[in-house]
């Protein structure tokens, strides 16, 4: 027997008093369509109060932005309706790839942009006259529905996800502190391990999806988050040297590894602690060469740089736990890690620019299609397939694989069909007084917002169901026959949502890997043409944003074995950037390797392997760079960067010598 918890008891009731508050409301103030208010409510509705106000402004900001293009385009093509139908599909197709490139919940503005068109401009196409009168009334009642839902929640029982926040964050400090662990442990590279590794960083990335509702939430201030952004940024920024590091000891010789153990024992330490490494370990690190007797250059190499990446980790980790104590415990951070922290902004989630191109055609040749049916067969009830063939897709149009979600939105609509239909011409016609009234909408909303509080697609069933039975202050149904038709027009139009994603694009998994995939390629093509500070940390964070979007594609691909080459290939990019910004204060000699080396990278990137000649150009730059006498004392130096890319790219290679 299912045992339902005291939360879910809690949104079921805000959701059944939102509901009746705001229904009662617009039939008190006469609104033509008092149920726009009441499955308003439904949909914003959420367990969480930063969730619900984030809704309610883009739904708000959505329906009014709306409203203000489809009397716009009325006023301009209010005698010839095909030319307004036409103008309103670009509308809603372009708000469609600005909801494809918003990777946050404000995209659920635009996609409510495009669904509320489709409520004004195509269910009024054949009144225009009408469409003012439409417009107000329906953001009116959708604006009440919006007011009262934030209200009652407000006043009932407000949840906060300060403490989710708070779990996330020392969740994710625990597996950052067990791989640095693993790291100064010279445990083993595995490849479920680094997908396991990859997932926690793509949870931490998520974390800047969710802050433009965080920022919402009444118990979060607005210190509280730019502490957890703050953490955020560095556990991100430790992920691609924790991965050197890691790269350059799994490259040792076994004499080696045994004999560094003891010299990272301290780290392991100071890692627990979130401490700075010690000056002496790194020196350590540094001289571990000439305590083995080992006079080969690269070995010096190797070592110098890994003391680097090993202080650069270090750094960040003791950052990391001063921003955690001052979070945790109220202390104060020292001047320039406070005013560092107060400068933290959200990560920008890069667009899908391609993706969005290909939205913009899916919904506007899915409309046409639409459209075209509903005209050529004179179909009464076709403008509700075009509502439904768009809200098909701008909920589920963008995913990978929309066909699961479109079947089950699918089965959730006949589903709906039934429920409604139970409802209208079961439940309602016993319903004398408001009293049962109630009683019925009870029967009806508190189900299925506890089944909403596990399964988010009931709320679907309340939205399709109470929308397609004209709730009135009256009992008013539409004849049965009105009613079947409509809810079968309906799943119509959610078949051609899905027949018209499978047409105008690509999809699958495997799609969307090779999409990366070309991306990533064609950014550090960029970064060897032209590279800046600001470039690098642009890249940077769109390849973190990559990689979270690529590890659980990998999973659902049964390629989990190319987690390994992810975090890789970033350290690649951001060693080719730091070559292009070195060159620039490079002798003649250095920049011209430099530069022949990065024209050999841009045509070898795309290769699955790269060639013996690149290695080659590799060692003559880092032979020019060792007779130049620049020994490095930071990574971002030329030696640095050359000793990056070789082990990178060929990380089995023989060592490399000063003299071939």
């Amino acid at each position: 027997m299912i045992r339902l918890q005291r939360h879910q008891w809690i949104f079921a009731g805000k959701l059944f008093v939102a509901a009746m508050l705001a229904f009662a409301l617009a039939v008190h103030l006469g609104l033509p369509q008092p149920y726009w208010s009441l499955v308003t409510c439904g949909v914003v509705m959420n367990p969480l109060s930063g969730a619900i106000r984030s809704k309610a402004v883009y739904r708000f900001a959505g329906t009014f932005c709306a409203g203000i293009t489809a009397l716009f385009l009325t006023s301009l093509f209010a005698s010839t309706p095909y030319l307004l139908l036409a103008a309103s599909g670009l509308a809603a197709a372009t708000a469609y790839a600005f909801c494809a490139m918003e990777r946050t919940p404000r995209s659920y503005g635009f996609q409510l942009y495009a669904i509320t068109m489709m409520l004004l401009t195509v269910a009024g196409i054949d009144h225009p006259e009408r469409i003012f009168d439409t417009t107000l009334a329906r953001v009116t009642e959708i604006s009440l529905g919006i007011i009262v839902t934030t209200l009652v929640d407000s006043a009932l029982f407000p949840a906060s996800m300060k403490l989710t926040l708070r779990g996330s964050l020392r969740r994710w400090l625990n597996d950052i502190n067990a791989w640095m662990l693993d790291v100064f442990s010279a445990q083993a590279r595995e490849a479920g391990v680094e997908h396991d590794r990859l997932k926690t960083l793509a949870d931490i990335r998520a974390l800047s999806q969710l802050t433009v509702q965080l920022r919402y939430d009444p118990q979060i201030s607005a210190g509280e988050l730019k502490h957890a952004l703050a953490i955020q940024h560095r556990l991100l920024r430790l992920a691609p040297v924790l991965s050197a590091i890691h790269a350059r000891v799994h490259g040792m010789t076994e004499r080696e590894r045994d004999a560094i153990l003891p010299v990272f024992e301290p780290l392991q330490k100071a890692t627990q602690n979130h401490e700075a490494f010690d000056e002496g370990t790194l020196n350590a690190i540094r001289e571990l060469p000439k305590a083995l007797h080992i006079e080969a250059p690269w070995q010096q190499l190797l070592h110098d740089n890994l003391a680097d990446l090993v202080e650069e980790a270090g750094r960040i980790w003791a950052e990391i736990g001063a921003i955690d104590e001052s979070l945790e415990q109220r202390k104060a951070l020292p001047p320039a890690l406070r005013d560092s922290v107060d400068r933290t902004v959200a990560a920008p989630l890069p667009p899908d620019f391609g993706l969005a191109a290909q939205s913009f055609l899916v919904l506007l040749g899915t409309f046409a299609l639409l459209c075209g049916v509903w005209k050529l067969t004179g179909w009464t009830q076709g403008a509700g397939a075009v509502l439904l063939g768009v809200v098909t897709l701008t909920f589920y149009g963008t995913s990978d694989e929309p066909g699961p979600a479109v079947a089950q939105f699918g089965r959730m609509g006949l589903f709906a069909m039934f429920a409604g239909g139970v409802f209208c011409y079961g439940l309602l016609p016993m319903a004398a007084d408001y009293p049962t009234f109630l009683l019925a909408m009870a029967l009806f909303l508190v189900p299925l917002g506890l089944w909403s509080t596990v399964n988010p697609g009931a709320v679907l069933v309340i939205i399709l169901g109470l929308s397609s039975i004209n709730l009135q202050g009256q009992y008013a149904p539409p004849e049965f026959s009105t009613y079947v038709e409509g809810s079968l027009e309906g799943l119509f139009g959610i078949y051609m949502g899905f027949l018209g994603a499978s047409i105008f694009r690509s999809t699958g998994i495997r799609a969307a890997l090779q999409r990366f995939i070309q991306q990533e390629t064609g950014e550090i093509i960029a970064l060897t043409q032209e590279s800046t500070h600001e470039l690098r940390e642009a890249y940077m964070n769109r390849a973190m944003d990559r990689i979270s979007s690529m590890t659980t594609r990998l999973a659902a691909a049964g390629e989990v074995q190319r987690s390994v080459t992810l975090l890789t290939r970033l350290r690649l990019g951001l060693n080719i950037a730091n070559l292009k910004m070195l060159s620039l204060n490079s002798s003649m000699a250095m920049r011209a390797h430099i530069e022949d080396l990065l024209n050999t990278l841009r045509q070898e990137l795309s290769r699955p392997t790269p060639s013996d000649s690149l290695l080659v150009k590799i060692d003559q730059a880092l032979r020019t760079a060792w007779h130049e006498g620049q020994r490095q004392s930071h990574r971002a130096t030329v030696p640095g960067s050359l000793v990056g890319l070789r082990v990178a790219l060929f990380e089995n290679a023989p060592e490399w010598r000063p003299n071939p």
